[in-house]
């Protein structure tokens, strides 16, 4: 139940306005428009992550993101680090670039940064999502089924992981 503060605050339906600082608690601002983040509800990992190749893809592949987001180099460091937790340091430092290559051509076929959530986060978003997604596909298919920027970082990426242990529940990406 969502409580009003006392000398609630009339705004349009049209528009979400924020309560003035002085409210005690939130307030819902009825709004008519579709919600952004309704077609952004984040999915379980383990729904979307079928083996432990897909959960190392998506845990480095965060990291990537939020380097390039923050320009913090403890995140390369920390997607290096999962990486050669799991694979030989040759292996593991190709990944994390193909990964990361990967996670550029995303951004630049979408024209914005990934939506990512921490490494250990429980939860995907749909970005995340359609990055596994990719990545799924081209360990399927293999590397030569590949055409167009996102599908050859994918299918690089999906070489050093191997095959899939089981297919990806959310299917081919759009």
């Amino acid at each position: 139940m969502i409580r009003m503060p006392a000398n609630p605050v009339r705004v349009p339906t049209h528009a979400a306005v924020l309560p003035p600082s002085t409210a005690v608690e939130a307030v819902e601002v009825p709004c008519e428009a579709p919600c952004p983040r309704a077609a952004a509800i984040p999915r379980r990992v383990p729904d979307v992550c079928p083996d432990a190749g897909a959960r190392l893809a998506l845990a480095i592949a965060r990291y990537v993101a939020g380097a390039r987001a923050t320009g913090e180099t403890d995140c390369i460091e920390a997607a290096f680090a999962e990486a050669e937790a799991a694979l030989p340091p040759e292996s593991a430092a190709l990944l994390v670039g193909a990964l990361a290559g990967l996670v550029r051509a995303l951004e630049a076929h979408a024209g914005r940064p990934l939506a990512v959530l921490p490494a250990s986060c429980c939860r995907a978003t749909a970005d995340e999502v359609a990055l596994l997604a990719h990545v799924a596909r081209a360990r399927a298919d293999g590397a030569g089924a590949a055409e167009g920027r996102v599908a050859r970082t994918a299918a690089a990426a999906a070489a050093l992981l191997g095959p899939a242990e089981r297919p990806l529940a959310c299917g081919r990406p759009s």
